[in-house]
């Protein structure tokens, strides 16, 4: 007998379900907390812990990748890529590492820059209360589109624009490994609903 893949998948299902199937109160023996004096002793919030804005952090980070004119030692951090990949629009690049001589505007024409900093970075942005969709006249959010992988019929969200830069960066030192694009891939799906 042949089985489909869909087949194997609803076995695979009713298999996991039954295996969480149960009386559901079997959990073992609970845990007594044991009191431990010198623990007890300790504060809760030392008096010399200085707990970190990570909110204003947050914000100056968004500040200063995003800024075009980046007058600081490293420069600017963000540039276009007006290779239109994907989607017939412009979109923009990120340093994955700062000055990381295969990116930037004027190596592998602009296109080698990596969904996992641009995901992110627009995600983090938006969770501090930056509107990433109106910044400096630029709509990020709709921007990271081109990491959608169409011209190339791939049809998925991969960390490049194009699979000829791919190459350049962690694809190839994983060997094209599934793992490596499930982060971008999960990012990108926060985005659906914005």
């Amino acid at each position: 007998m042949k089985m489909t893949s869909k087949g194997v998948l609803v076995l695979m299902t009713v298999c996991f379900l039954a295996s969480c199937s149960g009386n559901g109160n079997n959990f073992g023996e609970k845990v007594k907390q044991v009191s431990i004096h010198r623990v007890d002793s300790m504060p809760d919030m030392p008096e010399t812990y200085k707990m970190l804005d990570w909110k204003q952090k947050a914000q100056k980070y968004d500040q200063f990748i995003f800024d075009w004119n980046n007058k600081s030692e490293v420069g600017p951090l963000i540039w276009l890529d007006d290779a239109r990949r994907n989607m017939d629009q412009t979109t923009f690049g990120l340093y994955t590492a700062i000055k990381d001589i295969r990116q930037g505007k004027n190596a592998n024409n602009g296109e080698f820059h990596e969904s996992l900093n641009s995901l992110a970075a627009i995600l983090g942005a938006g969770l501090v209360g930056i509107d990433k969709t109106n910044q400096d006249g630029y709509n990020y959010v709709k921007m990271v589109q081109n990491y959608f992988n169409s011209d190339n019929g791939w049809n998925i969200v991969m960390n490049n624009t194009t699979p000829s830069v791919a190459l350049l960066g962690a694809m190839a030192a994983t060997g094209g490994m599934m793992y490596y694009p499930m982060p971008y891939i999960m990012l990108f799906a926060m985005f659906s609903p914005m």
